[in-house]
């Protein structure tokens, strides 16, 4: 007998003698309808059927809940609940990192990520009118570029100090600056962007310096990139004059 070429339906040969048509044609229909079945699996509402690595057979994927969306599984379509978007921090340090005892403190240990906020809390020098600084890998070279808006406090803040200013490069990021009175201290958060990668990493800044009796403390509001191929794998604090003497840093990482 013959058969058809997709499916393989029997059918009769050009000189068959046909002595019973019906049985042939129920033979033909049974055949064409399961073939039919086999490329609709549907049942329920919502089902979508695709191919199966079964010959001329569809599978049947029920639908999913609400909020799922269809993905790939083990190569074939499923659904699946999305991840959730969004920032999950994580404190490297925890408790923090007291700022004591050496002119640049640095916390290491950071693998495969891509932001960075580190969060200064009271930081001073034994000796006044210090910068402090964030240091990238502790590398203190002129790779770090910024722009913003610096209070220079004179005789206290106001709107007659702020200036806009450049650091075209400098060797760290300025988070604020001690006034000439060695107690004060500074104050600042630095969020730092594209660390995983091997290519320009941004940040933002904002911090500032105590009056603590004396002046000429500094305030900044600044942003800008640290220009280096390497991934970031530590952060650094350091006082442009003098040890450190107090004050806590926190380094917050995420993915």
């Amino acid at each position: 007998m013959a058969t058809t070429t997709n499916y393989g339906w029997t059918t009769p040969d050009d000189t068959s003698l046909v002595k019973d048509g019906a049985s042939a044609i129920r033979t033909l229909g049974t055949s064409v309808d399961t073939t039919t079945k086999n490329l609709n699996p549907s049942t329920t509402l919502g089902d979508i059927e695709y191919r199966s690595s079964t010959a001329n057979t569809n599978t049947r994927l029920g639908i999913g809940t609400t909020g799922q969306v269809l993905s790939v599984s083990g190569g074939v379509p499923a659904w699946s609940t999305p991840t959730v978007s969004g920032t999950s921090w994580t404190l490297l340090n925890s408790g923090g990192t007291a700022l004591t005892g050496a002119q640049t403190v640095t916390i290491s240990g950071i693998s495969a990520k891509n932001k960075i906020l580190i969060i200064v809390d009271a930081a001073s020098s034994a000796s006044a009118s210090s910068f402090m600084k964030i240091q990238l890998n502790t590398d203190t070279g002129s790779n770090y570029y910024w722009v913003g808006n610096i209070i220079i406090a004179s005789s206290g803040y106001n709107n007659a100090n702020i200036i806009g200013d450049t650091n075209f490069p400098g060797d760290g990021i300025i988070i604020g600056k001690m006034s000439d009175n060695a107690g004060s201290v500074v104050y600042g958060t630095a969020l730092i962007d594209g660390c995983n990668t091997t290519g320009i990493k941004s940040f933002q800044v904002n911090g500032g310096g105590t009056k603590s009796a004396n002046d000429n403390h500094r305030l900044y509001n600044t942003g800008g990139y640290y220009n280096s191929a390497s991934t970031i794998s530590s952060v650094s604090i350091n006082s442009s004059s003098g040890n450190l003497d107090a004050g806590t840093v926190y380094v917050y990482t995420s993915a």
